[in-house]
Order: structure tokens, then sequence, then C-alpha cells
């Protein structure tokens, strides 16, 4: 019988030999990888037990059970002073006259004044513009003649009306009545020659209001017109404003009007002994003052922020005696001075806080915080008419993190050797 023989297929025998190589290294490979990952984590895990065993067996820290000592403060005693109070206010300087110039006739303007001009000075009467006057002066010529002929016809009925008395006197009889004597034609003239004379006046008047001039003394704020412009009547050409007295309009409140013993709605009798009103500003890069008087209120309440109005005024604020002119919408502070004193608590004015509070210790040397309003402030003290009692010990130094009840150490301004630091 014949034998079938299958080819064997022809392989590398190098590869063959690298394909059973790893099969016969396997288990140690595996083993050299599992000891490198692992080594990491056991020795992790041995100083983590390490520290765990060293956290246990370790030194326990004493506990201490002593409170905090308190916190050292300066203090000071609130007293009793008798002190004239200032108010401290601020306002805008606006002129007491300002007014509108306005044109009263139509026409074309021919003529201004050098002084007519944005911020120039004139007097009273001065003439600041005038308008064409030909229209004018041919109604004045107009009128005038119509007068003259008023006066021919008064002229001649007064001779008619003495004719006719004369020829009744002479031939008349009884009494003679008006008509005859011609006393309605006379009546008839001297009202014609009154109407010509009043047209006369009109046109005189219409001529002289082609000159505008100034009502007051002062200084013009907005020139509105100038040569060549036509205006007509009530246009105005001008805003003007007195330079004789200047008024500042300050806030009060109603503590500030008992201070000063003011009432709402009230006229000082006598400006001269009105109370005193110190005005500061910067002006042309320089602080300047002025002293004016605070004459009157306004006689109402604002509704939105309960404040009464008072107005300071100021005389002459253009004169020589004056270091600068106090010109209109410059805004300045005031301090206005309380006719008498008051006897007021007072502490150093580091007392009080930014936050508007003040920190009272008491016998138990534990504070308190008082909100407070002050009645008046100056560069040293406090001044208090209420909230704060004459004895009683305020925090004058800095405290971080105040609050209520907390204890702290008072110590006076001679022991810290130092002077109280404001906060």
């Amino acid at each position: 019988m014949n034998k079938i023989e299958f080819p064997r297929p022809a392989y590398d025998s190098q590869a063959d030999a690298n394909d059973a190589e790893p099969r016969a290294q396997g288990p140690m490979a595996w083993l050299r990888r599992a000891a490198i990952i692992g080594a990491p984590i056991l020795v992790l895990g041995g100083g983590v037990a390490l520290f765990m065993v060293l956290q246990a067996t370790g030194p326990k820290p004493e506990q201490n059970d002593e409170a905090p000592l308190p916190f050292a403060v300066q203090v000071a005693a609130a007293e009793t002073r008798n002190t004239a109070i200032a108010i401290n206010v601020q306002g805008e300087v606006r002129p007491r006259t300002q007014s509108t110039l306005a044109a009263q006739v139509s026409g074309r303007v021919v003529w201004v004044n050098p002084s007519f001009v944005d911020g120039g000075a004139f007097r009273q009467g001065d003439t600041l513009l005038r308008l064409d006057s030909a229209d004018a002066e041919l109604a004045v010529v107009r009128a005038r003649a119509q007068v003259a002929q008023a006066q021919e016809g008064l002229s001649r009925e007064e001779a008619e009306s003495d004719l006719a008395r004369q020829d009744w006197e002479e031939l008349g009889q009884g009494t003679p009545s008006p008509l005859v004597l011609r006393e309605p034609q006379l009546a008839q003239a001297r009202a014609a020659l009154a109407a010509a004379e009043a047209q006369m006046r009109a046109a005189e008047l219409e001529l002289s209001r082609t000159r505008i001039a100034a009502p007051f003394t002062g200084r013009v704020m907005q020139r509105r017109a100038t040569v060549g412009d036509y205006v007509g009547p009530g246009v105005g050409v001008a805003t003007l404003f007195a330079t004789d007295i200047m008024e500042v309009r300050v806030p009060l409140t109603d503590g500030e009007l008992a201070a000063m013993n003011i009432p709402i709605g009230y006229t000082a009798p006598n400006p001269a002994n009105a109370p005193l009103a110190h005005l500061s500003a910067v002006s042309s890069g320089q602080r300047q003052t002025w002293e004016g008087r605070l004459v009157r209120t306004e006689a109402s309440v604002e509704a939105q922020t309960r404040l009464v109005y008072g107005i300071i005024e100021v005389r002459d604020p253009f004169g020589t005696r004056n270091p600068a002119p106090l010109a209109p919408g410059l805004f300045v502070a005031a301090e206005l001075d309380s006719p008498a004193a008051h006897s007021l608590v007072a502490v150093p004015r580091s007392a009080l806080k930014r936050n508007g509070f003040i920190y009272v210790v008491g016998p138990e040397n534990q504070i308190s915080i008082r909100p407070v309003r002050p009645t008046n402030t100056t560069a040293t003290h406090v001044y208090f008419e209420d909230g704060l009692a004459v004895g009683e010990r305020v925090v004058i130094s800095a405290l971080p993190s105040p609050r209520e009840g907390m204890s702290v150490t008072p110590m006076s301004a001679s022991q810290a050797g130092a002077p109280a630091a404001a906060e």
C-alpha cells in the first residue's frame, strides 16, 4: 500500500526559537514586575505606620487653662465744659438781586456799552444798549404836531365861547343854555388837547425805551444780544446781578437752631448785630475768608431732608476790604458762632470712632458700645448734650474687634506714657 504524506510547512528556526523563549521565562518576568510595583507601596505603608506609632506613644502637650489677659486701653473721664458751639455748614454763593434785562420796544441794536460783556461792571443808570430810534423819533414829531393842532382848536373854541357869552349878555334874556355858550364844544377841544398830549408823552416814552439802562449797580452774568441783533418787547438781552450783597443759603438742623437760639422764620432786627458767620473757600489757588451775618431763616421745613435753610449775607462782596471777590456760584464753608456758651459733656476727640460710636468702660472694666451724636466738635474735643454722663470713662485708644461686654484693662494717658492715639 502506498502511504500518503502531507507536506509540512517550512518555518524559520530562529523565529520559532524566539517564540519559545518567553514561554520558558514567563514566571520570572512576572515576579520582577511585581517587585518593582510593590516596593514603593511597602515603603509608604511603613512610613504611615511608623508615624502613627510615634503619634500614639509621643508625649501629650500640656493644656493651658488660664484665661487670656484683657486688652489694655487708654481711657479718659468725661467732664463738663462751658463752650460756644460752632456750627459748620456749607452752601453756595448767590446774588441777592439777579434779573434778566429785557427790551420794552422792538428794534435793532445799534450800539452797546464797552462794559456790556460777560463779567463787565456797570453803575446804576448806565446805558448798556441803544436800539434804532428812527421810528420812535418820527412818532414823537407826529405827536407834537397833533398837540399843536389840538391847542389851536382849543384856543378857537375858547374865543368863540367868549363871543357867544358876550352876545347873550347884550341881546339875550334869562339864563343861557350850555349849548348857546358853546360849553360842549369847549370841553371837546380840551379833551382833544389832553389826548394829543398823552399821545406825545407815549411817543416820547417809546423813544426813551430805545435806550436800555442798568437798573442797579452790578455786573453782567451773561450777555445775549450785541450790535446788529433784532430784539422785541420782553426779549432778554442779558442776565445781571447786583454786587451790593451776596447771600449763602446753608442747611440747619433743629438742634443747630436750638443751639443758636433761633426759631424758624427768624429775621434779624438789626443785620449788623446778627450772628456772625465765617466763610472760607479756595479762590485763585489760595484759601480766602469772608465775614457775613445770618440775617434770616426760611419759614418752612424742607419735606425730604427735614432741614431749615438759613441765609447768610455778605455786604460789599466785591469791595477792596475783602481779600478776593465773593463771586456767585462759589461753594464755601461757613462757621456760625452761637451767641452764648453752653454747658456740655466733653471728651477727647479720639473717643469718637469713625462709625459714630464711643466705647464706655463700666465699673467692671467691661466696655459698652454706645451710639452717640455729637453736639459740637473741635480739633481736640467732642461735646455732647446727652448720651454721656460726667465721670464716665471712654476709650481713647485703638481697640481692635470691639464687642459688647468685652473685658479691658483701663490705663490713663499718663500711665501709658504717650498721648491718646486717634483711631
